[in-house]
């Protein structure tokens, strides 16, 4: 596909790949001649719902000092770069409107091209947490990084849900990210939205009755009640009357939790964590490690210490480092010369996700996070409890929630004792005062999870079939005489796995927070 197709010219091209050889070579004036490029789409099915989705191939060729152009030809190597793409979906009207009024792309543009290399640079030295955006176009398109080039993937065939190997390498991402804020805040003595004003505006959850997403909200809790009254244990209850009466209320309290606390320290949020928006790479397990070292859920035996990626890096030098990158074909490979035509990157194949504990097997190494477009200014715990509700069932958060609280908590002490800082500048009295801001936006992560999952989980062949028919998910209000014809209701009726994490989420709401069971 010509790129010119998406709005993307030669120059464009140019500027992003010199910003990626500035960023990953720390050459600043490295010059290069583009042989060829193109873009393709990431997928046939649509990927997110709030854009759409490319890959950027780009062969080039470095210039070479006192050669011809047919010299350079002759004897430089060519080389291969991919970049992935997002770009408001100008060919669906009501969505692209949709998306320039709660102005994802304009928050995302800011913090990419403002706030998160800010971030990058207090937590320079380590490993990345965030990935990097090397060119933005007007508030309508971002030109970031290949992951899946460095290896890393989303990981899929789960059900959207994420095993505790996976968390745990996730919060430790949160907790890094969590950390860099609060470390710019105390460098600059500014607070984050003082330092980058307007840029972390809410977006998500704006009490305006005209706004988008408040007349979204709103239809959001006709259809979520109309999933209650699906639900048979509330079907046939004598207080079902009591639940939907209850329920909208409870809902709006979101209003209130997406502010910044007055009680609270607030740090940046990434403010949409889930499977989706978390990025893994993967290491081997050795296969002559003694499988009585890690346990049955794939967790160290008490007594081995967990260690931060500096400290990892401080003993293993650069041997682990090494020993992924023969696990990958990496961004910037080098190919033989005469090679000009654009051809498919080698798949970076994900190792088989199942027993982590099993020798041989792999498991999740690093994390990134990705998509920064309802970024805010809370709390921690806003974060960690809106991740774990979206990434887990109910049953799992009872076995495994308290395991990984601390491991956020640990987590986020490490990253701050790198600083010299103690992590009672965010919490006073310590892991006390972290326990009770958790208990206290517990309640806001089930609501956020709810009120975003209940379209992020649409079947993509729904979501599609919306696009094609130029309509939203979950904005039946606007668009339907009958809220049972909206299509979130339609997948609750066609499709068991929908229904099943929905009820996990709405039973969990109702039994705690309406009638307070158990």
């Amino acid at each position: 596909m010509d790129p010119q197709t998406i709005g993307l010219v030669e120059n464009d091209i140019a500027e992003s790949v010199k910003c990626y050889i500035q960023d990953k070579r720390n050459r600043v004036n490295g010059k290069f001649r583009l042989v060829s490029y193109q873009v393709r789409r990431l997928s046939e099915e649509p990927v997110g719902y709030l854009g759409d989705h490319y890959l950027l191939d780009v062969n080039l060729r470095e210039k070479m000092v006192h050669y011809s152009p047919e010299e350079e030809e002759k004897y430089a190597e060519e080389e291969y770069i991919s970049f992935f793409v997002k770009v408001i979906p100008d060919n669906v009207p009501k969505l692209a409107d949709y998306i320039k009024e709660m102005g994802c792309f304009r928050k995302e543009i800011l913090l990419y091209k403002h706030v998160i290399p800010r971030l990058q640079d207090v937590m320079i030295g380590t490993r990345p947490f965030v990935s990097t955006a090397y060119f933005t176009k007007g508030d309508r398109m971002i030109v970031f990084e290949n992951l899946t080039s460095e290896g890393y993937s989303i990981v899929e065939h789960t059900k959207h849900l994420l095993d505790f190997e996976h968390l745990k390498v996730a919060l430790q991402a949160v907790a890094k990210l969590h950390a860099s804020s609060l470390i710019l805040e105390e460098r600059s003595k500014t607070p984050i939205p003082k330092l980058f004003v307007g840029y972390l505006n809410e977006n998500a959850y704006v009490d305006d009755d005209d706004h988008v997403r408040k007349i979204n909200l709103e239809n959001a809790i006709q259809v979520l009640c109309e999933m209650i009254k699906r639900i048979e244990k509330y079907a046939s209850s004598e207080k079902l009357d009591e639940i939907l009466l209850k329920v909208p209320d409870v809902i709006r309290k979101i209003y209130d939790y997406s502010k910044p606390s007055t009680v609270f320290r607030n740090v940046l949020n990434h403010g949409d964590l889930w499977c989706n928006n978390v990025m893994f790479r993967y290491e081997m397990i050795p296969t002559s490690v003694d499988s009585s070292c890690i346990n049955t859920e794939g967790h160290l035996p008490e007594g081995r210490k967990v260690t931060s990626d500096r400290e990892d890096q401080a003993e293993t030098g650069k041997d682990a480092d090494v020993s992924n990158s023969a696990l990958f074909v990496t961004n910037g490979e080098r190919r033989g010369r005469k090679r000009s035509s654009i051809k498919k990157p080698n798949p970076c194949e994900v190792l088989n996700l199942g027993n982590w504990s099993a020798p041989g097997a792999s498991r999740p190494s690093s994390c990134i996070l990705i998509d920064f477009q309802i970024a805010r200014y809370a709390p921690p715990a806003y974060d960690i409890f809106s991740f774990l509700t979206s990434t887990t069932t109910r049953e799992f958060r009872k076995q495994y929630l308290e395991e990984l609280l601390d491991i956020y908590y640990e987590a986020l002490q490490c990253e701050l004792d790198w600083f010299h800082r103690d992590v009672r500048e965010v919490f006073l009295d310590g892991f006390q005062s972290y326990r009770h801001s958790c208990d206290q936006y517990q309640l806001a992560g089930l609501i956020d999870s709810i009120l975003y999952r209940h379209v992020t989980m649409l079947p993509m062949e729904l979501v599609a079939r919306c696009r094609e028919e130029h309509r939203l998910p979950g904005t039946v209000g606007s668009q339907s005489e009958n809220v049972k014809r909206d299509i979130c209701l339609e997948a609750w009726t066609q499709y068991e796995e929908y229904r099943t994490f929905m009820t996990d989420l709405l039973s969990d709401l109702v039994d705690q927070y309406i009638l307070q069971v158990g």
